[in-house]
């Protein structure tokens, strides 16, 4: 009699060496977080990012963007005459430069996740300039199913968020035990699919970089390396966030200390009335503030991109089949990624 399989897989914990690899891997490529911090522009870039991106904006999933907000304005200069400098036309152009501005960074948003990808999962060892060229050629050519990828997982996300703002609003007006009780459980059950969709949006785009998978197929992979490991996909997804609020909390520290000096200006400013001194330490806090949120967005966002990657390698790509189909990709230089 065969013996049935099991619903709780029984993995090795590789996240104890992914982890470290991937904190490592993230520390000793700072150029990688210059497309790190342009990924993390669409918030998919791994199961944190949705997560938070999910809990920030439930209660303000009616209220308008930013960026329509700002298009609006613009409008509404160009057509009320606001401004006797922009005639209508002008706004018509101002619309159109900053459709092209959004959708160019999207672009780079996409292309920067790819390089991450091939970066970090490349199994082939080449100088930082080659190696840096050729994730750049493959992410450039997979831009298309990257940016869909994107987009289905946005609109995917979006909608979970919709579906427990709902409730959430009903149970606001109607003050009832019922709908709070649907709110509840809708947020549990859309919550885990957002995070669920997060990591199949990574893995997917891991099997379409480094394996040459078409979108379908990507997905269809990413499913199957999610459904074979969920729980160690779980207990990873928990202990990185758990090491994101470590280098958060780190972070804060080294943002106290390096604004000391700023801080000792501020104060002699405000006792002596001096004007220059107190511009002094606005400049140095600002510009302190800008570089730490620039360098550890950078750093978190590759280290994120870091540790799916190398759990994908860990999980999906560790048969001779796929190793087999990188070598020949190498050997003939197909860098194509299909766009089915």
């Amino acid at each position: 009699m065969l013996k049935s399989k099991s619903i709780i897989p029984h993995d090795r914990p590789v996240y104890r060496e992914v982890i470290p690899q991937a904190l490592k891997t993230a520390w000793r490529n700072p150029v990688l977080w210059i497309f790190g911090i342009f990924a993390a522009v669409l918030n998919t870039g791994g199961s944190l990012d949705a997560c938070w991106k999910f809990f920030n904006t439930i209660q303000n999933q009616g209220n308008e963007l930013f960026i329509g907000d700002t298009a609006v304005k613009i409008w509404n200069v160009g057509t009320y005459g606001g401004f006797h400098f922009l005639p209508f036309f002008q706004a018509i152009l101002a619309l159109l430069a900053l459709s092209l501005i959004l959708l160019a960074v999207a672009g780079f948003a996409c292309v920067s996740q790819g390089v991450l990808v091939q970066s970090i999962g490349g199994a082939w060892k080449a100088d930082t300039r080659g190696k840096l060229k050729a994730a750049l050629t493959v992410s450039g050519r997979a831009l298309v199913p990257i940016a869909i990828l994107n987009a289905l997982i946005i609109v995917s996300v979006w909608l979970a968020r919709f579906l427990v703002s709902l409730p959430l609003a009903i149970a606001l007006g109607k003050n009832s035990t019922l709908f709070t009780a649907i709110y509840l459980v809708s947020f549990v059950v859309f919550f885990a699919l957002a995070i669920v969709l997060s990591v199949i949006q990574i893995y997917a785009l891991n099997a379409m970089i480094l394996q040459g998978a078409s979108l379908s197929e990507a997905f269809h992979r990413a499913w199957l390396v999610l459904k074979e490991h969920w729980l160690v996909t779980l207990e990873t997804a928990i202990l990185q966030a758990c090491v994101i609020l470590i280098l958060t909390i780190l972070a804060l520290v080294a943002l106290l200390i390096l604004c000391f000096l700023p801080a000792i200006f501020y104060v002699m400013a405000i006792f002596r009335n001096n004007f220059t001194l107190f511009q002094i330490s606005t400049g140095m806090f600002v510009g302190i503030a800008a570089l730490a949120i620039i360098f550890f967005t950078g750093f978190t966002v590759t280290f994120q991109y870091a540790l799916w990657t190398l759990m994908f390698r860990k999980l999906g790509e560790g048969g001779v089949v796929p190793k087999l189909h990188r070598f020949i990709r190498f050997v003939t230089r197909q860098t194509h990624v299909p766009q089915s």
